[in-house]
């Protein structure tokens, strides 16, 4: 075997020789980068093709899921959106899953899931309120209304002032159903002072207010979105109706007779024409009895006349029930004995003093004939309602 030494001079073949070793194992290096190329680039296509297949699944179950949800098939979501989160983990789909628990009345498995979801993001908007919700389920009231309030300092995505009137207004609603309407009260002033200029919303805070027994706050809230154009008749009848509850008959009359005469009046229910008729002619008839200190004395005078003749025999009649009753009666029936039998218009007109006393006894007439015989009806049930609060009949 011939050795080549370094300095050696080699011939033709021998330099062929170390082309032809050179180049092959040049060769074989190449083909081996390039077996190695493809296999990468094949593995990296198959990984890429399972990851958008898994993409493409998720969301395909993701959509059934939220689809389902919407309809109101809660069990068909659960299932949907834990297939979802089979292929795709995601904290949107995760929050989604727990709704659907809850919807579904899986109430203990929906309260483990979000208060999980809540260790990992305490001021998440969504996750207190859906913890919230599901403690006033379980009569949780401590619970409820502190998520509550966490849902309302919370962070929200997209328009958080918007999210935080709904949970203000569903937290509103919540001590309503409780009939804690002081607590409501508050809730719905915040939400009232906060109100975008928007009718729909404002009408929708004094219809809760009216639930919690706040006819003076609803009233002037129908009454602004009322004054604004193209008022929707809703307005109008929810000030007229509540301007009734008030004893505010001048004001009721005239809402009520705005709402009724409207080309808009098609959109109140059936129910409620119905209703806003009668306390319309109600409201109308009492400020035909009503002695309004701006009507002429001689006016006024003659009302409280007519009033009179209808609470005395409104007392004659429910004196004459029983001896019980007379008995409790009897100190009325002393305060009529010191009246004059028989007075004019004019005479009255000039005696204030005497107006006022007989004005007094009128109410005080019907007041306790209610309570000794019971709900009057006429004329006498309206000039009961006068008597409850004769000071906001013509109040403006």
């Amino acid at each position: 075997m011939t050795t080549i030494h370094a300095g050696a001079v080699l011939s033709p073949e021998e330099r062929l020789a170390r082309r032809r070793l050179i180049l092959r194992d040049a060769l074989s290096l190449l083909t081996l980068f390039l077996i190695t190329s493809v296999i990468f680039t094949l593995t990296w296509l198959l990984h890429r093709s399972f990851v958008n297949h898994q993409q493409v699944l998720g969301q395909r179950w993701k959509a059934r899921g939220e689809v389902a949800l919407r309809e109101g098939r809660p069990k068909e979501a659960v299932e949907a959106l834990r297939s979802a989160l089979n292929f795709v983990p995601d904290r949107e789909t995760e929050i989604e899953l727990a709704t659907a628990l809850a919807e579904a009345g899986r109430t203990t498995e929906a309260t483990a899931y979000f208060n999980t979801l809540w260790e990992s993001a305490p001021g998440d908007g969504i996750i207190n309120l859906q913890l919230a919700r599901l403690a006033a389920r379980q009569g949780n009231e401590l619970l409820a209304v502190r998520h509550y309030e966490a849902a309302l300092d919370g962070t929200w995505e997209g328009n958080g002032y918007g999210h935080r009137r709904e949970v203000r207004l569903e937290l509103a609603g919540y001590f309503l159903s409780r009939r804690q309407y002081d607590q409501a009260r508050t809730q719905l002033l915040i939400a009232a002072s906060n109100a975008p200029d928007d009718p729909a919303i404002k009408l929708q805070i004094a219809a809760l207010l009216e639930r919690a027994q706040d006819s003076q706050s609803a009233l002037g809230i129908y009454r602004a979105v009322a004054a604004e154009r193209s008022a929707p008749v809703q307005a109008e009848e929810g000030a007229g109706r509540t301007a009734f509850a008030l004893g505010m008959y001048r004001v009721a009359a005239e809402y009520l007779g705005r709402a009724i005469a409207s080309p808009l009046v098609s959109a109140l229910t059936d129910e409620q024409k119905s209703a806003d008729r009668s306390m319309l002619n109600t409201a109308s008839r009492i400020l035909v009895l009503f002695p309004d200190i701006n009507l002429p004395p001689r006016q006024r005078a003659e009302r409280i006349l007519a009033d009179k003749d209808t609470a005395r025999m409104r007392l004659t009649a429910c004196a004459a029930g029983s001896s019980a009753t007379a008995a409790r009666l009897s100190g009325l029936v002393a305060r009529w004995g010191e009246i004059p039998a028989h007075i004019t218009g004019q005479q009255l007109e000039q005696q204030p003093d005497l107006e006022q006393t007989i004005l007094q006894l009128i109410y005080d007439t019907e007041t306790l004939t209610a309570q000794a015989c019971g709900p009057p009806a006429g004329d006498d049930a309206l000039l009961l309602r006068i008597a409850q609060n004769p000071f906001a009949v013509e109040q403006e």
